[in-house]
C-alpha cells in the first residue's frame, strides 16, 4: 500500500508526537432524558468552541503546527475507528525491512494478544477483531522503529481478539466516512484541539432540557448528562449545572413581559439591556427584577444553617420555572462554599455584609465573552455558574452593566433583601442587604 499523504495527515488531525493527546470523549444522557440531541463544548482555557450531535465522539487532539509535522516525528500509526465496537483497522509505516511485534494490552500493562511479522519497508495495515469493551494499548515495535495508540471499545459482547494483517485499504475520504459509519450508523468522529489541563464547560442538549458539565479530561471516557427540565411559564429553557449538591441554573432568569424601564416595577415584567447598558428587548443578560415583582407576594425566608436546613421550610417560587425557587441567602452562601478554596469565609449568618473568599468570585464568572470589562479578574467559571454582568435598574435608569452582577435571594432584612454579587474587578464575592426598590437578576435553584 502507498504511505499516506501529508495532507491526508493534515486534514484527519493525527496525532504527532508521544506527547500528543488522543482523547475520546462518547456522551449519554440520564434523568429526564437518556437522548443527546446536541453538544457543544467550549474550551475555556483556549476559548474555542464546537457544536455537534449528541450521537458524535468527541476526539480532543494537540496542536500540531507545520513546523512540528516532518518525517522524524510524525507517528505513523493510525488507528480508525476509535472508539470502537470491537473492531477496528491500525495503519502504520515500516520504515526498514525486519521483525515487528503487534500486540494489545490493557491499562494495567498485560499483554492480551501478540502476532509476530516480517515486515518489508513500507505502509501496512493490520485488522483487530473481537475487542471486548475497555481501554486497550496498541503497540508495534521493532528494532528501527515503535508506535503505541490507545484504543477504546465499547463492544460488550466481543471476547476472541485477533490481529491479524488486513488488504489494502484505499487511503481517502471514502474510508473515512465508511470506517465513521461502522461505529454506530450516522456516528461521527469531531477533532477538537486540546492541551492537558483545559478545562471544557460541555453543554448537552435534549429536547427541552439542556446540562452543563465541567470536564478537565485526563482520559479516553464517556460523560453523562443528567438531564434537568427548567422551562419557565414564557417557555423559556434554562440551561442547568450542578455545584456540590445544588443544582443552579446557568443562565439568568429570563421570565416575564419585556417593558421600558420604569418605576415602580409593573408585576409579571422584566426589565432588559445589553452589554453597553442600553434598553434591548432581546434581554442577552436576562431579566432585571425588582425585589416584590421577583417574589410575586410570597413571603420572605431563610434556612437554619447549612444543608439540607439552608433552603427555606416553604420555598419560594416566585418568577421561578415549576421546580425550582428563588434561593434564600443560606443556599447562595452553601453556593459560595462549593464555589472555591476558601470555605470558611462564607458563615451561615444574616449580620456579615462584605467582601468575602478568595476565588470564589472568579469561578463563579463567565470567561471567554466581552460582557465583563477587563480585567474580569480571576475569571474561570470552573463551577459552570457563568455569572454574567447583569447590572442594575435604579430609579429608571440602568447602572453598573458590564461591571457588576448582582443576584436577588428570597430573604429579607429590615425592608432590605439579601443580594450576593460579582464584580470585573474582584475574584471574590459580595454580599449585603440592599433596597428591594432595585432591579437586579436572579438564578434559580432546584426545589
Amino acid at each position: 500500500m502507498k504511505s499516506i499523504l501529508f495532507t491526508f495527515l493534515l486534514g484527519i488531525s493525527i496525532i504527532s508526537t508521544a506527547q500528543a493527546q488522543n482523547y475520546q470523549i462518547s456522551f449519554t444522557g440520564s434523568g429526564a432524558s437518556t437522548l443527546v440531541d446536541s453538544v457543544k463544548v467550549e474550551n475555556l482555557t483556549q476559548c474555542t468552541s464546537l457544536d455537534f450531535n449528541g450521537s458524535d465522539i468527541l476526539h480532543l487532539v494537540a496542536a500540531v503546527g507545520i513546523s512540528d509535522l516532518n518525517i522524524e516525528t510524525i507517528n505513523k500509526m493510525f488507528v480508525f475507528p476509535n472508539p470502537n465496537r470491537g473492531f477496528c483497522l491500525a495503519d502504520f509505516d515500516a520504515t526498514a525491512n525486519g521483525e515487528a511485534f503487534i500486540g494489545l494490552y490493557d491499562m494495567t500493562g498485560k499483554k492480551i494478544s501478540q502476532v509476530q511479522d516480517l515486515l518489508t519497508k513500507g505502509n501496512h495495515t493490520y485488522q483487530l477483531s473481537g475487542i471486548h469493551s475497555g481501554i486497550y494499548v496498541l503497540k508495534v515495535e521493532s528494532e528501527t522503529y515503535s508506535y503505541n495508540s490507545e484504543i477504546t471499545s465499547i463492544d460488550e459482547a466481543s471476547d476472541n481478539i485477533e490481529i491479524k494483517q488486513a488488504e489494502a485499504i484505499q487511503q481517502n475520504a471514502d474510508w473515512h466516512n465508511e470506517s465513521v459509519k461502522s461505529l454506530d450508523g450516522d456516528k461521527s468522529i469531531v477533532d477538537m484541539q486540546y492541551s492537558t489541563g483545559d478545562l471544557l464547560k460541555i453543554t448537552g442538549k435534549s429536547g427541552i432540557c439542556r446540562t452543563v458539565v465541567m470536564l478537565v479530561p485526563s482520559s479516553s471516557q464517556t460523560v453523562n448528562f443528567n438531564f434537568v427540565a427548567c422551562t419557565d411559564a414564557d417557555g423559556n429553557n434554562y440551561s442547568v449545572v450542578e455545584i456540590g449538591t445544588q443544582w443552579w441554573m446557568a443562565e439568568n432568569l429570563n421570565s416575564g413581559i419585556y417593558v421600558p424601564i420604569t418605576t415602580p416595577q409593573v408585576s409579571g415584567t422584566k426589565f432588559c439591556m445589553d452589554v453597553n447598558g442600553q434598553a434591548d428587548p432581546d434581554c442577552p443578560m436576562g431579566g432585571l427584577y425588582e425585589w416584590a415583582n421577583l417574589m410575586q407576594g410570597s413571603t420572605p425566608c431563610n434556612g437554619t444553617g447549612a444543608p439540607p436546613n439552608d433552603q427555606c421550610s416553604t420555598p419560594v417560587k416566585g418568577l421561578c420555572p415549576n421546580g425550582w425557587h428563588i434561593p434564600s441567602h443560606y443556599e447562595w452562601t452553601t453556593l459560595e462554599k462549593n464555589a472555591g478554596s476558601n470555605p470558611n469565609a462564607f458563615p451561615y449568618d444574616e449580620t456579615t455584609t462584605s467582601l468575602l473568599g478568595t476565588d470564589e468570585g472568579g469561578n463563579l464568572k463567565t470567561i471567554c465573552t466581552s460582557d465583563w470589562w477587563s480585567p474580569n479578574t480571576g475569571a474561570t467559571n470552573l463551577t459552570g455558574f457563568t455569572g454574567l454582568p447583569g447590572g442594575d435598574a435604579w430609579n429608571g435608569v440602568f447602572e453598573d452593566y458590564g461591571q457588576s452582577g448582582y443576584y436577588w435571594t428570597s430573604t429579607e432584612s429590615f425592608f432590605m433583601s439579601w443580594v450576593h454579587a460579582l464584580n470585573y474587578s474582584l475574584p471574590i464575592v459580595g454580599r449585603s442587604a440592599y433596597a428591594e426598590e432595585s432591579g437586579f437578576s436572579c438564578r434559580c435553584i432546584k426545589d
